[in-house]
């Protein structure tokens, strides 16, 4: 839709449901809920409303419903609620508001109950549809627009309920019979009557010239139309099997028929005589569905001279031959443009079938049995542009199959069990624009389940006007060649379809060739890198991958530059190591989709170079958290989509309906099916997010000002107090001269005066990594052995938690942090670094040592003054995700941690 739009259901008051939504929207579509009565004026705000879509059972439109709307060109009012066709009650000038309405479209609203002045007060309406409307007669619609004759141009009327279609009689009110008047501006007048299979005389006297008409008319059609009054029709519909070709063509005479569409014909056998009168025919289409010979004979072409469209289609099983397509003895047919044989189960094609269509421009023989092309078999046609094999059985394509095809610009083999395409198949193929390729399968001599493809060995040299290639293995591994520096234009489109894609040489010129890219594959690669890099012209990615796929570094998609749309599916993005990195340089990016792709959160370092995304849609199947600071580089972003998702139940993400709330140029949309709110998961399973915040996130202000005014109190008391009491003392004093005295005690003892070798802080949440990979690293390791201090196995039972943190912390020879996010946010590893900062103030010895489980960015740690202090001021150690790295990372802590030898005489 052009301009603003805003899609509303389940309303039950429009004055309130919309009153978020801006007056200065062009579109609005809405469903209302059942029984809901319309409300005069509830509309009348949008002054710039230019289409209006209601849909729902609506007992009752008053007067003044579109009070207001004077704007509005294009109404679409859908009555369909549990049952079809209600009889919701339309009012005498229902729509006399809308001063400027041009279309109006209804449906499933009972003509037989709307006023006969129900379209009064609409002088410019132009286009009107009625189509289910439960009408018994076509005088249902033709009464009430009889004073419309004058004004409308476009009718299309549609109902299943008339079975025989009798001359219209009207009255008014007063039951005065009226005249009705011949709609000359009609343009376009489509009827549709599926279960009419009986038209009277005078049935259309009001309508010289019906566009299309569809009427399944079984006994005597050409009497029953030339008697209803028609005097032109465009298009007819015929649905007698047993009817003759010349009977079609002699009605097709007498109302200058242009179009027909037959349904269930014989094709017996045709004449020069029979088809006379089809010379005006534009367009044939047979619905074939039965017969009672194996061939079907198309000889009838040979005697149409306009025709410039054919389509044949079959869904019968048996398998049936096409005869006489092509007679040497009728001479070439010149008129036929286009040819379309459907699942006609043909399985084998020769040049003696088509070479007879010399002007030929489109072929279609999508869903056939064919199992071979034979050579030169379009050696005739010269004109052919449009060529469709899909879903055949071919598997293989000879150097000759297409020869003579120098204007093909649209090749289709799609869904054909390709194995080999012969050496420069393609070569003869100058023109051609478009291309569809497979499903290539292996050759049943090979053993390898994959599949070499070498382009040049197809094409010999890429067509300069080549604008789209799609290759397909199925479920089978896709070798690609490029094979020479043939160089198509800029602007190529590729498609890949296969279980892992493989390019051979990425240096090629071809590569700077593209600039869209679809590939759903696992793995996208030249050599044992991510291929995407070498596409430096690439404006368009897609890559729809597998979750728990073979790991590919992915970071080279920072490389281009040029992209504008981006989709990335199924990609575990947790696992790629530059993450951070990988968006970056990407300022011409536009769209981002992230559907089905894991990750764990949002962050700014991932959006900091991506200024021009206006749109971004994110399906994340599991939980996740956005960072404030990640929509902030994001400038120009106007939609954001947040589908069928779940925050953690953190208080990170309490930021985010607060922000989506308040931007006045970014529509967030929280899409959520089943769940009418926001939610979010921790350990203690699934909650409503926004009472989660309120409950964790927020503070109660005057409940804080209470609190701080009884502990300001307080705290002027107990100075007071010890004023008089210590006067000298203060308490961190007391706790640094505790840590002296202590010490003094420990010293004259160094032997044994530890009972650990490490005290390990770290939060309950990362005690997994602790058990799993820490103690079999560190304890288990040796000699000599390490002995290691868990607050969750070594601290003493009932004695209180400062106690046992105190003794453990000075009874353990260094103090080791565990830093994550987890521990960032716990309040007892926020004591116990304290703690372990003021052992290294007093000791002044290089005791304390900080591993760092996850990279944090600088601005997380600058929240947390002494940790951000430590970091700039001592060498820590960074947990490797490599696990080649890891045993680096085992020898340089337990070689540190590692007690010092006694002297000899100790």
């Amino acid at each position: 839709m052009i301009g603003f739009t805003a899609s509303c259901w389940d309303i039950y008051d429009l004055k309130v449901n919309l009153s978020v939504v801006p007056s200065n929207y062009q579109t609005l579509c809405l469903e209302i809920r059942s029984g809901y009565v319309m409300q005069s004026g509830a509309l009348s705000r949008f002054y710039a409303l230019e289409r209006l879509h209601l849909e729902g059972f609506l007992p009752t439109i008053l007067h003044g419903t579109f009070k207001g709307l004077s704007s509005v060109k294009t109404l679409s009012l859908n009555c369909k609620g549990m049952i079809q066709c209600n009889n919701a009650s339309l009012l005498s000038n229902t729509f006399r508001d809308l001063t400027n309405l041009e279309e109006l479209s209804i449906e499933d609203c009972m003509l037989s109950v709307m006023a006969l002045d129900v379209f009064g007060g609409i002088p410019l309406l132009k286009k009107l549809t009625v189509n289910r409307c439960c009408a018994q007669e076509l005088s249902d619609l033709l009464c009430r627009i009889v004073n419309m004759s004058q004004s409308i141009t476009s009718l299309t009327f549609k109902s299943e309920e008339i079975v025989t279609l009798r001359p219209p009689n009207c009255s008014d009110t007063k039951g005065a019979v009226l005249e009705l008047p011949h709609f000359y501006r009609l343009q376009e007048v489509r009827f549709s009557f599926p279960n009419a299979h009986h038209l009277e005389k005078g049935a259309f006297k009001c309508f010289e010239n019906i566009t299309d008409l569809s009427v399944p008319i079984v006994d005597e059609p050409q009497t029953q139309l030339l008697q209803s009054g028609i005097k032109r029709l465009q298009a007819f519909d015929f649905y007698n099997k047993c009817i003759s070709f010349e009977s079609v063509c002699e009605t097709v005479f007498k109302l200058s028929i242009t179009e027909i569409n037959v349904r269930n014909y014989q094709f017996w056998n045709n004449t020069t005589s029979a088809v006379r009168n089809c010379q005006g025919i534009k367009k044939i289409h047979f619905n074939y569905y039965e017969h009672d010979h194996d061939a079907i004979n198309l000889s009838l072409i040979h005697y149409l001279k306009n025709l410039v469209d054919l389509g044949v289609f079959l869904t019968h099983s048996r398998e049936v031959e096409i005869s006489m397509l092509c007679d040497t003895q009728k001479g070439p047919v010149l008129w036929l443009k286009k040819l379309c044989l459907f699942s006609f189960h043909i399985t084998n094609i020769t040049s003696e079938q088509f070479g007879c269509l010399k002007n030929l421009e489109q072929l279609i023989l999508s869903g056939n049995q064919i199992t071979a092309v034979a050579d030169f078999t379009f050696k005739e046609l010269a004109k052919l542009r449009f060529l469709d094999l899909r879903n055949n059985k071919i598997s293989q394509i000879t150097e000759n199959s297409f020869f003579g095809l120098h204007d093909l610009e649209t090749l289709i083999l799609e869904l054909n069990p390709l194995e080999t395409i012969e050496a420069f198949a393609f070569i003869h193929l100058t023109m051609l624009k478009h291309v569809c390729l497979g499903d290539f399968h292996p050759l049943p001599s090979e053993l390898e389940s994959s599949v070499n493809v070498n382009l040049t060995h197809i094409f010999g040299v890429f067509p300069q006007g080549l604008m789209h290639i799609n290759i397909s293995s199925m479920w089978y591994t896709l070798n690609i060649t490029i094979g020479s520096n043939s160089t198509p234009q800029l602007g190529i489109s590729l498609q890949l379809s296969a279980t892992t894609v493989f390019f051979q040489d990425c240096w090629r010129p071809f590569f700077q060739s593209v600039v869209s890219l679809t590939a759903i594959t696992e793995r996208l690669l030249c050599g044992s890198h991510f291929a995407a890099r070498y596409f430096t012209s690439l404006q368009y990615f897609g890559f729809n991958s597998v979750l728990s796929a073979e790991f590919v570094d992915m970071t080279d998609l920072n490389t281009l530059v040029e992209m504008r749309y981006l989709t990335l599916m199924g990609v575990e993005l947790y696992r790629q190591p530059g993450l951070a990195t990988m968006f970056h340089h990407l300022t011409k990016l536009e769209t981002l989709n992230l559907v089905t792709c894991r990750i764990l959160s949002l962050e700014e370092e991932m959006s900091r170079d991506l200024h021009s995304l206006r749109q971004m849609s994110v399906h994340i199947p599991e939980e996740f958290s956005v960072m404030e600071s990640f929509t902030e580089p994001l400038t120009n972003l106007r939609y954001l989509l947040l589908y069928n998702f779940r925050l953690d139940c953190s208080c990170d993400n309490t930021w985010l309906l607060a922000w989506a709330e308040r931007q006045p140029h970014v529509q967030v949309i929280f899409y959520h099916p089943g769940e009418a709110d926001v939610t979010c998961k921790n350990e203690n399973g699934i909650q409503n997010f926004a009472r989660y915040s309120a409950a964790n996130c927020f503070l109660d202000v005057g409940f804080v000002l209470f609190l701080c005014t009884s502990l300001g109190l307080l705290l002027f008391m107990l100075v007071v107090l010890l004023h008089q009491l210590a006067r000298e003392y203060l308490l961190a004093f007391c706790h640094i001269i505790r840590c002296w005295l202590e010490e003094a005690v420990r010293r004259p003892n160094p032997r044994g005066r530890y009972c650990y070798d490490a005290f390990v802080s770290y939060s309950g949440r990362d005690e997994r990594w602790v058990v799993e990979q820490l103690l079999p690293g560190l304890e288990q390791r040796g000699p000599p052995f390490l002995r290691l201090c868990l607050h969750s196995r070594d601290f003493q039972l009932g004695m209180d938690i400062v106690d046992n943190i105190t003794d453990s912390l000075y009874g353990s020879r260094y103090t080791v942090c565990v830093v994550s996010r987890n521990y960032l946010r716990s309040n007892w590893c926020s004591l116990e670094l304290r703690l372990a900062t003021l052992r290294l103030l007093v000791e002044q010895r290089d005791i304390l040592i900080l591993v760092f489980l996850e990279d944090i960015p600088p601005h997380q740690l600058s929240a947390h003054h002494r940790l951000a202090r430590l970091v700039k001021t001592r060498t820590y150690l960074d947990w490797p995700q490599d696990q080649a790295m890891q045993p680096a990372f085992w020898d340089r802590l337990w070689t540190k941690l590692v007690p010092p030898e006694p002297h000899p005489g100790q």
